[in-house]
């Protein structure tokens, strides 16, 4: 690949007139319209491409920023309208200029994606959604550009997270506190480390009150509300309904009330639902019945990590800095105190 030293060799000037001809300022600099034009003409015969890397950088220290969010491929795409709507509101409450640009990956694969040249056009890189592969990556490969992590936590990067264990404990005391000991709890069946933590609060604090959830109360499908409709008509016909129902999502949770719509299960006479808010709030309250929820604040993350990312890029926090948000426990026609 050529560089501006080559052109500058072949045309007979200096890298720094080079440098200003490319950039668009010959012309400012005083520097003859021939000299431009054979600059021109030497870059356009080697193939010449600008080095972005390098102009990322001189952009950087004007205020000027390049940001990815990383997210995966999945069905967890649903929820990316809410985060980058609260990244979008950042952005435009920044004194510098931020760009971000979306890149999708593939859970477990994000090596590979970040091994890509794409990351020379980023000043930092948000990643979402990594599972335990791809955290493992993280770990050993340490890289030196601010990286702040949605909703995980790790020693070696920053990070915009939530105390994911307690939330599933917050769920389980709900349910408690109504003496409602006939639960279950729906749960993806892949492996999203978010979600096991949602699951080993849920389970243990059941446990740890005395009334253990059998096995065959920990009901998986895969994320898709078709699947939990089909899941629940099964339990009904085999009249294993339980009391109540924790769903780990509100896909998985609005599958249920199509359900028990269509079986003439009364909400929440007969069966109390649950969920985690991930969606907007609107999509849940104007459910029928409405849905009661820990509300996941996706916007306020993601604004978070815009502002922790400009932050460290700019050095105003050391990395690694972690901060938490909590999630709000909203009570609607679902399941009520």
């Amino acid at each position: 690949m050529s560089t501006i030293k080559d052109i500058a060799r072949e045309a007979g000037v200096s890298i720094a007139t080079v440098s200003i001809v490319l950039n668009g300022k010959g012309g400012a600099r005083k520097i003859s319209t021939e000299t431009q034009a054979r600059i021109h003409a030497i870059a356009q015969k080697l193939h010449y491409v600008p080095n972005q890397s390098a102009k990322k950088l001189r952009a950087a220290g004007q205020g000027h920023y390049a940001i990815a969010f990383y997210w995966a491929t999945d069905f967890r795409i649903h929820y990316l309208a809410r985060i980058t709507l609260g990244i979008q509101q950042e952005i435009m409450r920044q004194h510098n200029v931020v760009h971000l640009a979306v890149v999708p990956y593939e859970a477990d694969h994000l090596q590979e994606q970040m091994e890509s040249l794409q990351n020379e056009f980023f000043n930092s890189i948000i990643i979402a959604n990594t599972s335990d592969k791809d955290m493992d990556y993280l770990q050993h490969c340490r890289l030196t550009y601010p990286v702040v992590l949605f909703n995980r936590e790790s020693p070696y990067y920053s990070s915009v997270t939530m105390d994911n264990y307690k939330l599933g404990c917050r769920v389980a005391r709900h349910f408690l506190r109504k003496k409602v000991y006939n639960a279950a709890i729906l749960t993806h069946n892949a492996d999203l480390p978010i979600m096991s933590q949602w699951t080993h609060g849920f389970l243990n604090t059941f446990c740890q009150n005395g009334h253990p959830l059998a096995a065959d109360h920990i009901l998986r499908c895969s994320p898709h509300a078709g699947d939990a409709v089909a899941l629940i008509r099964r339990l009904h016909a085999a009249q294993a309904l339980p009391r109540a129902i924790f769903c780990e999502s509100d896909l998985l949770a609005h599958g249920v009330l199509y359900a028990c719509h269509n079986l003439q299960i009364a909400i929440p006479q007969q069966l109390e639902v649950f969920t985690m808010g991930i969606n907007s709030p609107a999509v849940n309250d104007y459910a029928v019945p409405s849905l009661s929820r820990i509300d996941i604040p996706m916007g306020e993350i993601g604004a978070a990590c815009l502002r922790l990312a400009v932050d460290l890029l700019e050095k105003r926090r050391p990395n690694p800095t972690v901060l938490y948000v909590d999630g709000t426990k909203i009570i609607r026609q679902s399941s009520p105190e």
